[in-house]
């Protein structure tokens, strides 16, 4: 099969497709070579692909003041300058299917603790084959796509869940509007107390769009004690600059020497891995809080004993990091009421006790419902 390689490239421009990699010279591409993981070696990136999005399903997502949201599965954007969108998007890579891109909505200004930001946690459990924190630490390496519209410095960087550790490196765009493959190989940490078991949080990737001085750092491409985000050369404009951009595509990272293809898992394994931390009843496709027909679809039941009221239960489709926050809609997509039937049904109606365990989530009708219909969503996000 013949390959569609980009019309006019730019010298150094990486094109990857089919899993593997070709770099233009200025008069040919050349083809890359890639070490082969070892067998078993999973991506450490949840949702890599960035083509799950449960909770918003490509809508765009507004963060300010100090404010906290994930923009697809697995992708956190935190800022506390200005205002950010976020959300998926189809502009990407040569042969991928989507990526995330944040578009600064409101500008502000940059002070010492100025953190605007993309990140995601690794879960404990996803790091025990790095042997963090010992003698044997394994080395990581990083591959993700970038492209902003202002080109310059940003901040690449690993912690540990406490913060206490830090690998910074610098996210060098050399031309705007363009998409850029960045390539980082890690040591593996010997220093500092590393959580690599349980379900908590163990280690952050993070992407600095800007960054006060209070998280920048002079000492890059090594470990080092502190809790450091960026550069002190990165460009820090976009936080000033209206309707700026800045795109993340498709991400790995491995326990490997040397970063690895960008290898697509299908879609149904990468949707269970993701409903581990979050999962709703609505189908793929649907937005929470979606109307649907009363009676007719998510989940319902009842009783038809005498004073008695209905308990129906679901099963998840993934196992839960942990015990979910359960968040309940009607079939009008109210948040927080229930569909009931007492002689017909009716939207806007209260529910008794809620709880939701690792595997189920259950809802207990009140008074004299016999039949109670809703859907829902279970965080157990990181």
């Amino acid at each position: 099969m013949a390959i569609d390689f980009p019309n006019s490239p730019t010298v150094g421009q990486i094109f990857t497709s089919g899993g593997s990699s070709w770099q233009w010279d200025g008069v040919k591409w050349v083809a890359q070579a890639s070490t082969p993981p070892p067998q078993g070696t999973p991506n450490k990136l949840l949702n890599p692909f960035m083509e799950i999005d449960q909770a918003h399903e490509g809508a765009a997502v507004s963060t300010t003041a100090a404010a906290t949201n994930y923009i697809v599965d697995g992708l956190v954007i935190f800022i506390n300058a200005g205002t950010v969108s976020g959300q998926r998007s189809i502009d990407v890579p040569p042969g991928y299917p989507n990526s995330v891109v944040t578009t600064q909505t409101a500008t502000g200004t940059v002070a010492a603790g100025t953190i605007n930001s993309l990140y995601q946690y690794i879960e404990a459990d996803d790091l025990a084959d790095t042997r963090l924190g010992t003698s044997n630490a394994q080395t990581l390496a990083l591959a993700f796509w970038t492209k902003s519209s202002i080109a310059g410095t940003y901040g690449g960087s690993l912690r540990n869940a406490a913060g206490t550790r830090s690998y910074v490196f610098p996210i060098v765009i050399s031309a705007a509007n363009t998409w850029q493959l960045i390539t980082q190989v890690i040591p593996g940490d010997t220093a500092g107390t590393w959580v690599t078991s349980g379900n908590a949080a163990g280690m952050t990737f993070n992407i600095a769009l800007t960054m006060g001085a209070n998280y920048q750092t002079a000492t890059l491409n090594a470990w080092q004690a502190g809790n450091f985000l960026a550069p002190t050369t990165i460009t820090n404009t976009m936080v000033t600059t209206l309707n700026s951009t800045f795109q993340l595509g498709p991400a790995g990272l491995w326990v490997a020497p040397q970063p690895q293809p960008l290898l697509r898992t299908s879609i149904q394994a990468e949707l269970t891995r993701c409903q581990r931390y979050y999962e709703k009843s609505y189908d793929p496709g649907v937005a929470v809080g979606s109307t649907f027909s009363v009676g007719a679809a998510n989940v319902i039941g009842g009783v038809a004993l005498a004073n008695a009221v209905p308990a129906v239960q679901a099963g998840f489709r993934s196992t839960k990091r942990a015990a979910p926050t359960i968040t309940f809609y009607d079939a009008a997509g109210t948040a927080g009421k229930i569909s009931a039937y007492t002689g017909s049904w009716a939207n806007g109606a209260t529910a008794g006790t809620i709880f939701g365990t690792t595997n189920l989530v259950s809802v207990q009708g009140t008074g004299t419902q016999q039949f109670i219909n809703y859907a829902y969503t279970a965080d157990a996000r990181l």
